[in-house]
């Protein structure tokens, strides 16, 4: 599996002046080879030849940096063309847009984005100290976690916080191997991040401190837009920038917290496989008021929740598939009638009686209609009926009805 450390880089004056320099050279290779493949491939026939390009720039930044760069591209090219294949034979969303690789412009600001590419064997990371080509010895701080076979360093260089960080990709082997063969099941959604049916037993972790940042956040920025319009009739600043970093980064942490928890809940009861709810295509059409809107197109990330799950389940050998989830909670995991009334996470059968929480009846449907077998009555009317919710912030439980 491939993980990625994360360093800040502390160059003095001299040593930024370079970086700089080479970052600044570097997006310029980028664009001049970006631009003349976009302009021969809407001319009909795409144009791979980068000699002169390559000869232009070896001299600047060094051979082995222009060769990762041209390398980085045809990477991003052919990515393209794998997705418009896809995409025709109907197997992306409908709503996802495919687009030629970009050049590393800001178009706001009209700047260059400065990023620099090193090989992998150009590099070396010991000590306190980041050894590169052209003489550089740049010190660094942070936590180098994984240790494996590193690739390709990528340097760049944060407008915001006006610092370097590089990115070094490593190829590692999972950190453990699955004790047993349970499957977990799990209903994802808003409120309830996670809930998940594992051997019977109903789980899922809050996410009411989650939510309840994330509209602070919202506040914050809204107030910021309304100042800006009103004194500087702007629509953005470095300090909204900052704003929405932060929210973002805080609401990462909060689901990295509960996926980090989830998975090791997972591999301490022996599961070997999670099943997770596919929910591509849950925003199409849904219209629920302002508030509701709000919290399912703009906090709500799936997408991110399923990668960190995905990703941290590699960790310990798990694998993850993703199944059909419609109307899992819609319809009773008892008697499978559909006649059922919801409100908010109450769910409660019209025809039997059974009352639940609706995030519960979702995933026990899930795990019904992928194991095609029926729970038995007592895991139904106790774990679904009365599931335990845990605070991924403070790690303590409550049983909710």
């Amino acid at each position: 599996m491939r993980r990625a450390n994360i360093f800040k880089l502390k160059p003095t004056k001299e040593q930024e002046k370079k970086l700089f320099e080479l970052a600044d050279n570097c997006s310029r290779l980028w664009n001049e080879i970006n631009y003349k493949r976009r302009q021969s491939f809407f001319s009909g026939e795409i144009d791979w030849n980068t000699d002169e390009e390559y000869n232009k720039y070896k001299h600047l930044i060094g051979s082995a940096t222009a060769q990762q760069i041209i390398i980085k591209n045809n990477e991003a090219w052919k990515s393209y063309f794998a997705l418009l294949k896809r995409k025709a034979k109907g197997k992306l969303p409908k709503y996802q847009n495919v687009r030629p690789p970009r050049y590393w412009k800001d178009r706001k600001k009209g700047k260059r984005v400065l990023r620099i590419l090193i090989r992998n064997d150009c590099y070396k990371l010991g000590g306190d100290v980041l050894r590169l080509p052209l003489g550089l010895r740049i010190k660094w701080k942070g936590r180098n976690r994984w240790k494996g076979k590193q690739g390709r360093l990528e340097i760049v260089y944060d407008d915001l916080s006006k610092s370097w960080y590089a990115l070094q990709p490593v190829e590692v082997k999972p950190l453990h191997q699955p004790i047993g063969n349970k499957k977990a099941y799990c209903d994802l959604g808003v409120r309830v991040p996670i809930m998940a049916e594992i051997d019977g037993e109903v789980i899922g972790f809050r996410g009411n401190s989650l939510l309840a940042d994330w509209w602070y956040w919202t506040e914050k920025i809204a107030e910021h837009q309304s100042m800006l319009k009103e004194t500087n009739d702007k629509h953005t600043s470095k300090r909204l920038r900052k704003l929405y970093r932060k929210r973002k980064r805080r609401f990462r942490h909060a689901v990295n917290t509960i996926v980090s928890r989830f998975v090791e809940l997972c591999y301490s009861k022996g599961v070997s496989e999670i099943v997770v709810g596919d929910l591509n295509g849950i925003r199409e059409n849904n219209t629920k008021g302002k508030k509701a809107n709000s919290m399912i197109h703009n906090f709500w990330s799936h997408k991110y929740l399923v990668q960190r799950i995905k990703e941290k389940a590699e960790e310990y050998g798990i694998k993850v598939i993703e199944v059909n989830e419609s109307y899992t909670s819609s319809v009773c995991p008892r008697c499978h009638s559909r006649n059922v009334f919801k409100r908010k996470r109450l769910f409660k059968c019209l025809n039997c009686g059974l009352e639940a929480h609706r995030d519960a009846v979702g995933c026990v449907n899930i795990a019904i209609g992928h194991a095609q077998t029926s729970r038995s009555a007592g895991v139904i009317n106790g774990a679904v009926a009365r599931p335990l919710l845990l605070s991924a912030e403070a790690g303590t439980s409550h049983a909710s009805a």
